[in-house]
């Protein structure tokens, strides 16, 4: 690594190894050029960087070209992680989508009218998770296009729609309909394998939609008899903001991750881009996540928190919590 790397270049290089999509690492790459100091020491990594930037920008432009002939289903994961909305025509997928995100879907009363994939991005305060719409699934219509997509997702959301007659089928459509396609919806409660053989088990969260019609409530309890024993079942309104606030803590909670934020020595901690990990992560995972040499060099770290001594000193093998600010003290 060449010397006097300042530390806002290792700060963006950070988010650079964080970043997914290609519009966020080539803007990011542009950014490091800008703040790579150049002399002798730093020639090699300049043209590294450069050639890497034409890299991507070529095949930026490549996939723009050839977008234009296919139905665009292809959706890079952005965020702290990836959520697919699924459900049953005029479930209300795409007013949730503009409830939680900044997307501006279209809207309508009539089914079928989300006929491409689109996503936005959710926060739950400070942690950024890409919600993505998708074309409807009813029992008999399902767009294999898609499939992809929700097979890769983290986790999905079943809307389902408690002022439709259709409340008590909708939840069975899509769950036969992706079965039959080998993604097995599953709960959200605990941790579970990815696949089984060549199934694919999606954590799922079942979110009752539209919980502020008339007799919502009731129906509700039918729903959950019915599926219960299999999903959670969350109702939700889209004019109601404390059922929004709820469903967002829940979706942050079932990724099972934690935000954790970097402080340099002498300066006050950046709480602005917090790094994202799993649960159960350790200080050595977040000083890798920082920086891919700090992994090695790593002496120790002290950690600031709620219930924590300001300060306090750590050892590899601490396990990072929620909101931590660590200082990262490397040989």
């Amino acid at each position: 690594m060449p010397a006097n790397l300042p530390p806002e270049y290792l700060r963006t290089e950070a988010q650079f190894r964080a970043a997914k999509s290609t519009d966020e690492r080539i803007e990011l790459l542009e950014k490091m050029l800008a703040l790579l100091p150049r002399h002798k020491g730093t020639d090699k990594l300049y043209g590294s960087l450069k050639a890497k930037l034409s890299k991507m920008k070529a095949e930026k432009s490549k996939k723009s070209a050839t977008a234009k002939h296919s139905p665009d289903y292809r959706v890079e994961p952005e965020g702290a992680g990836q959520v697919v909305l699924v459900g049953a025509p005029n479930a209300g997928k795409s007013a949730l989508l503009a409830a939680l995100t900044n997307a501006q879907p279209e809207v309508t009363t009539y089914p079928f009218s989300t006929r491409q994939v689109l996503p936005g991005m959710m926060f739950y305060e400070d942690c950024p998770i890409q919600i993505v719409d998708t074309p409807s699934i009813s029992e008999d219509f399902f767009d294999p296009l898609m499939l992809t997509l929700v097979r890769n997702a983290d986790r999905a959301l079943l809307v389902i729609d408690l002022s439709s007659d259709s409340v008590m089928e909708q939840p069975g459509w899509v769950v036969d309909v992706l079965e039959q396609k080998k993604v097995r919806m599953v709960g959200m409660d605990g941790e579970r394998p990815a696949f089984e053989g060549s199934m694919r088990l999606l954590p799922t969260l079942v979110v009752a939609n539209k919980a502020d019609t008339e007799d919502a409530m009731d129906i509700l309890e039918f729903v959950k008899e019915e599926w219960s024993a299999h999903f959670d079942i969350m109702p939700v309104s889209i004019h109601q903001p404390d059922t929004m606030q709820a469903l967002k803590k829940r979706i942050f909670e079932s990724l099972h991750i934690v935000r954790v934020y970097s402080k340099m020595q002498g300066k006050k901690a950046d709480l602005t881009a917090p790094f994202i990990l799993p649960v159960g992560a350790t200080v050595l995972d977040f000083a890798q996540k920082v920086h891919r040499d700090f992994r090695d060099r790593f002496a120790y770290a002290r950690v600031w928190g709620d219930d924590k001594v300001d300060g306090r000193r750590v050892s590899r093998e601490y396990v990072v919590q929620d909101r931590d600010i660590i200082e990262l003290h490397v040989s």
